[in-house]
Formats: C-alpha cells, sequence, structure tokens
C-alpha cells in the first residue's frame, strides 16, 4: 500500500466510523437537488522561501439518483496571498484562480437519521486559466449533520492526487451548508 493511499485512509476512516456511532436517519431522497456552499482554508509549512495563506470557496450543485447516490458539479474560487523570497528578497503576492470539478458520492443512510456520513471520488482543476495543470483527482469523506429536512452543516475533506507531470497531493478539509431543493 502507497503512502498516499494509507495517509487518504487514515484521513476518512476515522470521519466514516465517528459518523456511525451516532443513529443515522436518512434525509435526501431520490430525484433531490442539493445546492452547497463551503470553505476551506490553506496555509504552506515548512517550504523554505515561501509563505502563503490560501482561502477556497466552492458552491456545489448535485442532484440524488438514488436515495444514496449524488453527481455533481462545482466552480471555485481559489484567492491567495503571501511572501515569497526572489533573489534574497522578500516579495508580497496575491492571486486569484478559478476552478470547476465534478463529484459523485455515495451516502450511508437509514431511516430518519439527523447524520449522514458519505465518501465518493473527484475530479479538480484548481486554474481553469493554466493549459499546463492536468487536475487532481481523488477521494472525498464526511458528514451532513441534519438541522431541519433540507438544511445540513457538512464537514470533510478530500485528499487528491495531481495528474501529469507535477504529482503531488492535495489535501482539503471543508466546512459548509447545504441546502436540499
Amino acid at each position: 500500500m502507497t503512502a498516499s493511499i494509507r495517509t487518504a485512509l487514515l484521513l476518512f476512516l476515522p470521519l466514516v466510523f465517528v459518523s456511525s456511532l451516532t443513529p443515522l436517519h436518512a434525509q435526501q431522497q431520490q430525484g433531490d437537488k442539493e445546492l452547497q456552499f463551503s470553505a476551506s482554508f490553506l496555509s504552506t509549512m515548512g517550504q523554505e522561501g515561501v509563505s502563503v495563506t490560501s482561502a477556497l470557496v466552492q458552491a456545489k450543485g448535485g442532484y440524488f439518483l438514488t436515495d444514496r447516490v449524488e453527481i455533481g458539479a462545482f466552480p471555485s474560487l481559489v484567492y491567495a496571498r503571501g511572501r515569497v523570497e526572489i533573489a534574497g528578497q522578500w516579495q508580497t503576492v496575491s492571486e486569484s484562480k478559478l476552478g470547476m470539478g465534478v463529484f459523485s458520492s455515495y451516502s450511508f443512510l437509514s431511516d430518519d437519521a439527523m447524520t449522514v456520513p458519505y465518501l465518493g471520488a473527484q475530479f479538480y482543476k484548481m486554474d481553469l486559466t493554466d493549459d499546463d495543470e492536468t487536475g487532481w483527482l481523488g477521494a472525498n469523506a464526511g458528514v451532513k449533520f441534519y438541522l431541519n429536512r433540507s438544511t445540513a452543516f457538512d464537514v470533510g475533506g478530500n485528499y487528491l492526487i495531481g495528474l501529469g507531470d507535477g504529482g503531488g497531493a492535495l489535501v482539503l478539509f471543508q466546512v459548509g451548508l447545504s441546502f436540499l431543493l
């Protein structure tokens, strides 16, 4: 088992396990549409000559093919601000990137639950203007805590592997609100 697969399992299995300790009750139904707004905050650590903090905002739209299976797409906006050392001088830089992704997820649910854990897959292109970026592919997992029949607080994570020459991994922890329409 590769190190990246072990890392993904260590990140996502506890989410599913912890959520399975609470009583589960289904909320979404086949044919429901979902609109979700989520945010992630990232910061580089341990990189010599670079200090960057980023905010990632997504607006996901999904459709439930069945009570348990959802497919969807999302635009994203990344805003990064940081300090970079260039020729011995620290310079402040900032940039914004518009991205896009697609996802699918499987919900582990049962009758009348207020918590619904899920596991899925996604493809994400962080910067649509960068022709050299081939995108990121990986897994997502999380738990939706329903506040009522149509509104949920969503906590989740993504572990994505860079496609193409750059490789690398992207780990995102997200929080957001989800609305069934």
